[in-house]
């Protein structure tokens, strides 16, 4: 491999981290500016900031010395702890949007093909969550604790992968630390009261970049078959659950080919790109189709495969490119015509959205910046869904914020510190993952909880391996002192 190719990886990767601190930094400002709270809340974050500095050296310095395994098992109780805790304190009602999931799911445990099947067809990443509860439902049955406790073990599955990626990528203190900030997050925290797909897709990203990571030191050609096949299965349940598989699939495709040079030097390099992606690509295009199979026959109709709602509500200058009743009316309005089908119906609304992306009336510096606003600027939105059975809600909007805007600055901290590393290494995933969700969603209907997937992200890169070295130097200065 030529020196050319060392610096045009180290080139895609300086232009990659760049793009990360400009949308990350630009979310952050946003947020922080749009009115006196979020101040405070970033005034608490900063504080936040030191305290970390301070206090976590000396517990991950001590949770060292306990070594990996216990270390992790005693971590992994705390997190189940924590998160057990929260949904027995506080039940949400069953309401809005997860409702359908509930409603879908009991039907799905309980027939072979569902009635009233037209909104999945419609919005089809609604099927493979609901799919998924309807099976522990079949088995202990329709009890609302059934969703919550999925949760809590989904959760408790993502923090041990969090463990896991920091161990391999920065050692044992960093992994330690990582898991502690995923335990103690208090809007992922409250998302486990509600009946949503967050955890499980989240759990399954992690699974499927774990996966990529450990490949990147195996060159035998039948195991990284296999794994591209795994690999490739992931995708697509991850796709099924929400439509952010491509996004990963992209991701992949632009590392092996653009950052991880450095990797084509040794064997593992070439396998990864002429075994591995081509296997990979190969199952989640073959499962897709298997998937729409199965999803057709238990919903009784075919299902959309244009997002035009999305589309059209992403580009409303009235509402940010959020949820409005005026978008939502005319989708229902095409899907109830005589003979419409959901795919028709989505085809006329992505007419729509095109009508209005070349309108002219659309003041796309100010849509981006209150999009990019309403998808990273807060993370307080559980807070919303939880107001009618928590109080204190300034209280927990607060400590959501703050704790998030803790995230987001460790996060820009550790994309500064990997600017200066050229391993080309797996851990660039996570900011090209993060830049394809944002720019995904600049382009469709944006929410504050579809940020829910980046809390792992931005743990990871605030974990890069500079911070070991740093929490060295800070433990031998309070020994010192």
């Amino acid at each position: 491999m030529g020196t050319w190719a060392i610096r045009l990886s180290g080139f895609s990767q300086r232009l990659v981290l760049m793009f990360f601190l400009l949308l990350c930094g630009l979310g952050l400002l946003a947020g922080v500016i749009q009115d006196s709270f979020h101040g405070q809340a970033f005034l608490l974050a900063v504080v936040c900031l030191v305290l970390t500095w301070v206090i976590l050296p000396r517990v991950t310095a001590l949770l060292e010395r306990m070594g990996a395994k216990r270390c992790c098992l005693l971590l992994i109780c705390l997190c189940f702890l924590v998160k057990l805790a929260w949904v027995l304190l506080v039940q949400a009602p069953i309401e809005g949007d997860y409702a359908t999931f509930w409603g879908y799911a009991n039907s799905l445990a309980t027939h072979e093909v569902i009635d009233s099947g037209r909104y999945i067809a419609l919005f089809p990443h609604i099927f493979g969550y609901a799919e998924f509860l309807s099976l522990f439902l079949a088995l202990f049955g329709s009890s609302p604790w059934v969703p919550v406790l999925l949760n809590v073990l989904l959760s408790v599955c993502s923090g041990y992968l969090l463990f896991q990626l920091c161990l391999d990528w920065f050692g044992q203190r960093a992994a330690c630390g990582a898991i502690l900030f995923w335990t103690f997050c208090p809007s992922q925290t409250m998302y486990n009261s509600l009946i949503l797909s967050e955890p499980l897709y989240t759990t399954l990203m992690l699974a499927f970049l774990l996966l990529v990571s450990r490949l990147t030191a195996c060159t035998k050609r039948v195991r990284m078959a296999t794994a591209g096949v795994l690999a490739g299965v992931l995708l697509r349940l991850i796709q099924a659950t929400r439509p952010i598989g491509v996004i990963w699939a992209i991701a992949v495709v632009l590392w092996l080919l653009f950052l991880a040079l450095p990797h084509w030097q040794k064997g593992e390099g070439r396998a990864l790109c002429s075994i591995f992606l081509p296997v990979m690509l190969a199952v989640y295009v073959l499962t897709g189709l298997l998937w729409q199979a199965h999803l057709e026959a238990r919903i009784g109709e075919q299902p959309s495969t244009v997002p035009g709602y999305s589309l059209l509500v992403g580009f409303n200058q009235e509402s940010a490119g959020c949820w409005n009743r005026e978008d939502s009316d005319r989708l229902y309005q095409y899907s109830d015509q005589p003979g419409a089908t959901a795919q028709w119906a989505q085809e006329q609304m992505k007419a729509d959205a095109l009508e209005r992306i070349t309108s002219g009336d659309i003041q796309y510096p100010t849509l981006i910046y209150e999009k990019l606003r309403g998808l990273l600027g807060s993370d307080d939105s559980c807070v919303g869904y939880l107001t009618s059975v928590v109080r204190h809600v300034q209280f927990f909007r607060l400590i959501c914020n703050g704790y998030y805007y803790l995230l987001l600055m460790l996060a820009l901290a550790g994309a500064v510190r990997l600017w200066k590393d050229r391993s080309g290494g797996a851990c660039l995933l996570v900011p090209l993952y993060c830049e394809g969700l944002i720019l995904a969603q600049m382009l469709v209907e944006v929410a504050g909880r579809y940020h829910y997937s980046l809390i792992p992200m931005l743990i990871l890169l605030g974990w890069f391996q500079r911070q070991e070295r740093l929490d060295q130097k800070l433990v031998r200065a309070f020994k010192r002192a």
